[in-house]
């Protein structure tokens, strides 16, 4: 699993800016929920390239074949 890492840039305005990496699809609002809690109102919100790109699952298949043949 790739590292998080949460990016917060404060402007000379006081405009907040956030950016996350290592997280895909929706995965990354309730990463970022508690910022947006605390630093108030969030204006806009600009999706990258990766919250469209889908979680990849691990699929794990186990197979027992047994010979009751005798």
């Amino acid at each position: 699993m790739a590292d998080t890492e949460i990016k917060v840039v404060v402007e000379k305005n006081g405009k907040v800016k956030l950016s996350l990496e290592g997280v895909t699809g929706t995965q990354c609002l309730p990463v970022t929920a508690f910022l947006e809690k605390e630093l108030g109102e969030v204006c806009a919100r600009q999706r990258t390239g990766d919250f469209y790109k889908s979680r990849q699952a691990v699929v794990r298949n186990r197979i027992t074949i047994s010979d009751t043949a005798a």
